[in-house]
């Protein structure tokens, strides 16, 4: 009750409610999962959201932390909406606990040894990733300019880089059968800072009225859009030209079945194509509704395409009907993220215009 009550003052009520009625019914069918025997096709959902959520959060930091390095003032009236998804990293460590125990139930090829290695390292990596968010978040107003700052941002890029390529692997490209392609992990953690560009921009179009920044992050929005659809085409390139083994199974298993096909053409629209034309004139990136609607495409892409990732090497039976409880697995991880992010702004101030433009000496 006294997170639906920090977050309705940002949130409003009628969203709180229905954060935290997602989040109740997401926990209670995911539990009830087991005794019913429909945790195969459950959890795979599940964990589609918290590679999706962990890629934002960390995203989100790591969009801070760049903006700092650079010294990207523009980008301080957004800058509580994107602090506020690194403030769900330490809930998503602690959901990471007890998911490789349960691993079993969904991607039983894994030996209990070797899901013991893997669980000990990713374990480590995220406390450090954590620990590095914590030192970047810690600096607020003046200080996030400071040279201190910078390092600490250096710091959290080279572990959010490293950290995120390792889920990658060890969570979604072990499951498949064969040598995994190598862009992916690059993949993997361009689509998180990608998310944390498209999350700020969504809440800058609901919440703030300086029309500058809200440009700006269009025209990232726009320019990281392009840079990710180089990314997949590079991860089609070697297959198309070469026919290399070691790059073509991900996209075999892509597009064996028809719906697959379509699920990934899809995601190529929703992430890429759609923003793109959106976005394509400068007075769009101004206007809240083109913005909404680009940035809320680029963030169901990017959901669609870690679902595609996980579920591609899963049992074809699992699809249909079951995979209804996967999302609601996953509405319940997304009613979390959002009265998480709901308490953490209800305090500060939210800058609504925007500051003169120009560098500002430290």
């Amino acid at each position: 009750m006294k997170l639906y009550t920090a977050s309705a003052e940002f949130l409003g009520r009628p969203l709180a409610l229905a954060s935290i009625l997602a989040l109740c019914v997401g926990a209670g069918f995911t539990l009830l999962s087991f005794p019913l025997g429909v945790a195969q096709a459950v959890l795979p959902g599940f964990a589609t959201a918290w590679l999706f959520f962990a890629g934002l959060a960390a995203g989100s930091v790591a969009l801070s932390a760049a903006t700092r390095i650079a010294q990207g003032r523009f980008i301080d009236p957004a800058l509580p909406f994107v602090d506020s998804a690194g403030a769900f990293l330490p809930i998503l460590l602690a959901l990471l606990l007890p998911s490789f125990p349960l691993a079993r139930f969904w991607a039983p090829g894994h030996s209990r040894q070797g899901l013991a290695l893997v669980a000990i390292r990713d374990l480590v990596a995220f406390a450090a990733l954590c620990y590095c968010a914590h030192r970047v978040r810690r600096r607020t107003g003046a200080a996030r300019w400071a040279a201190g700052s910078a390092r600490d941002s250096i710091v959290y890029l080279l572990v959010f880089v490293f950290t995120v390529s390792l889920w990658t692997l060890d969570l979604v490209m072990n499951l498949y059968q064969g040598e995994p392609s190598s862009i992916v992990p690059a993949q993997a953690f361009m689509a998180a800072f990608l998310s944390a560009i498209a999350w700020a921009a969504l809440l800058s179009c609901w919440k703030l009225h300086a029309l500058n920044t809200r440009q700006d992050l269009g025209r990232m929005l726009f320019g990281f859009t392009a840079f990710w659809a180089y990314l997949v085409w590079c991860s089609f390139l070697p297959v198309w030209y070469a026919n290399l083994p070691g790059e073509t199974g991900q996209i075999i298993q892509r597009t064996r079945y028809g719906w697959q096909l379509v699920v990934a053409s899809s995601i190529v629209a929703l992430s890429f194509v759609f923003p793109f034309l959106i976005l394509f004139s400068e007075g769009a990136k101004r206007r809240r509704l083109p913005m909404s609607l680009a940035a809320g495409s680029v963030l169901l892409g990017l959901l669609a395409e870690r679902a595609l990732l996980v579920m591609l090497p899963l049992p074809q039976h699992l699809f249909g009907l079951p995979m209804v409880g996967g999302a609601v697995a996953a509405m319940g991880l997304a009613g979390l993220f959002m009265l998480s992010v709901g308490a953490q702004l209800s305090g500060p101030q939210v800058a609504s215009r925007d500051e003169p433009r120009g560098f500002i000496p430290s």
